[in-house]
């Protein structure tokens, strides 16, 4: 019995202790954090609602789709800087409605470890309606947005990004009245990074 434990022992133990080394001449490659340069593209659904008469409150949701890319810098594994485009665009038949959003965003990473974001940003705004004709008319005001997000890694570079983001706009209108104008985006987006 205790030749059979030895044996057993002898042949299984190296077997195991060399099944946790990489293969001889393969470079073990150790997963990254946050880094880089980095960009980012996402498709959405936005409901979309205004306050065209102050404090009146806003109108119901209407929602259509979404299209936004981002891209900057990564500060540290805890920040990340840059700017994000975030358009919401209703085609009708003879015009499309759009609004749309330029900002500065900053994504704060509390937890290094996590791909949990919190996300805010400030910018211009600009809702449109543009006529098959060639026509057009819009306002451009002020915009700001908050939201939070995750990336969920699915390669040395490459992650899956669902977010959820308010964006708010606030406009002074063409016949003098202010008015409001807000965005609930629901996106899912790839990110792609750059660095070691």
């Amino acid at each position: 019995m205790l030749t059979r434990i030895a044996l057993v022992v002898l042949f299984v133990l190296p077997t195991f202790l060399f099944a946790q080394q990489p293969p001889p001449g393969l470079v073990e490659v150790q997963e990254g954090g946050r880094h880089g340069l980095w960009f980012a593209a996402g498709l959405g659904a936005g409901g979309e609602s205004n306050d065209f008469i102050g404090g009146a409150g806003y109108s119901r949701l209407f929602y259509q789709p979404t299209l936004s890319l981002r891209l900057g810098g990564t500060v540290s594994p805890h920040l990340r800087l840059g700017g994000e485009v975030l358009s919401w665009i209703n085609d009708e038949a003879d015009a499309v409605e759009s609004l749309t959003s330029a900002l500065f965003i900053g994504q704060l990473y509390p937890i290094t470890s996590a791909g949990l974001y919190l996300k805010g940003g400030v910018g211009i705004g600009r809702n449109a309606v543009d006529f098959a004709d060639g026509f057009n008319v819009g306002d451009t005001g002020f915009a700001g947005l908050v939201g939070a997000g995750y990336e969920l890694r699915l390669g040395r570079r490459v992650f899956l990004n669902p977010a959820v983001d308010l964006v708010g706009q606030s406009y002074e209108g063409r016949a003098g009245g202010s008015y409001r104008e807000r965005l609930v985006n629901f996106g899912l987006g790839v990110l792609v990074q750059t660095g070691r």
